[in-house]
């Protein structure tokens, strides 16, 4: 065989080489990609679970601070477990270190807040669990972006904007209305700027809910025509219409309402249940469609490396005809 025939062979072995591993390499670039998505997805749900605990610790603690000291036991179970939650996404975010001072600055804030919070004055305890709770929030924003879900067609950006921005906004908006109606039930009063906050907060509630009806029209249908999505979404509807007339009629309405704060508080919690619930199932479907492209990736990347190890069989057949032709 003349000697320029084998050179020509090993150059085509060498391109054919480096093209597969360039393809391997982006797959495998890709299926990582894919791989921080879930993790991202991991770590939101667990931050979602933080916020309800903080936010929970806010209404109890309101309630206990205007007088009603049957939520002590309550409040010393719960700060128990928001240490494991904590204990539990420290562990997380150690594969997530861009976002790692961010969890740090929670879980400090968590710690000057835990020793006292049975012993700040009304006020100072909301504000501080509301800037608490507003530092989960953006930080679930953060890695939700983060992760580009609305990128490659997994997840529509209104679709995104209702599980990551709508819902927790709206569920922050009730926790807030819940801590101070829970509060206004304990001390049996309704003061002028409990009115003003609580009508505000009805408000923000009956925008975010209206927005997320929105959202659910304009996001793919394949995504939100779910069945437990779609009975979900109804429930939220339907608690949010409760609690709203519930606050109405009993707080707001009244000079001196007379509600027990448990059942204000269960009340409200059972509408945030219900926005949660919501959420989850987005999480699912969220999930559903990610496993189905990392799933797809390893197939991909797999007949890649196949393709590699060829490459690397002709480029060696190459050498050797060089070789012998030499």
């Amino acid at each position: 065989m003349p000697d320029y025939v084998s050179e020509l062979f090993l150059l085509a072995a060498v391109i054919a080489s480096t093209a597969a591993f360039m393809c391997y390499k982006n797959r495998q670039t890709r299926l990582d990609h894919l791989r921080g998505q879930l993790h991202s997805l991991e770590i939101t749900g667990a931050l979602k679970n933080l916020l309800t605990q903080i936010q929970q610790h806010r209404g109890m603690v309101s309630a206990y601070l205007n007088g009603d000291l049957s939520f002590k036991y309550k409040i010393a179970v719960l700060q128990s477990g928001i240490d494991r939650q904590l204990d539990q996404l420290s562990g997380q975010f150690k594969r997530s270190p861009e976002s790692c001072q961010s969890f740090v600055d929670i879980r400090d804030a968590w710690k000057q807040l835990h020793p006292s919070a049975l012993h700040l004055t009304k006020e100072v305890s909301f504000e501080r669990h509301c800037l608490l709770a507003g530092t989960i929030l953006n930080l679930i924003r953060d890695i939700a972006e983060h992760s580009q879900l609305h990128q490659e067609s997994i997840c529509p950006f209104s679709f995104i904007e209702i599980l990551w921005h709508l819902l927790p906004d709206t569920a922050e908006a009730i926790g807030q209305a819940r801590a101070i109606g829970t509060g206004v039930a304990a001390a049996g009063r309704c003061r002028i700027t409990d009115r003003i906050k609580l009508g505000f907060l009805i408000t923000r509630i009956r925008q975010a809910i209206e927005r997320v009806e929105a959202g659910m029209g304009n996001a793919d249908i394949s995504m939100v025509a779910d069945n437990r999505f779609q009975q979900s979404s109804a429930a939220v509807h339907v608690h949010i219409t409760s609690l709203i007339g519930h606050i109405e009629q009993k707080l707001l309405t009244v000079d001196k309402p007379a509600i027990d704060p448990v059942a204000f508080f269960d009340t409200a919690t059972g509408t945030l249940n219900s926005i949660f619930a919501l959420y989850d199932q987005g999480e699912v479907i969220t999930s559903h469609a990610l496993q189905n492209q990392l799933a797809s990736a390893r197939r991909s990347s797999n007949q890649s490396f196949a393709i590699v190890l060829v490459s690397l069989v002709f480029l060696l057949a190459s050498l050797v005809l060089k070789h012998g032709v030499s």
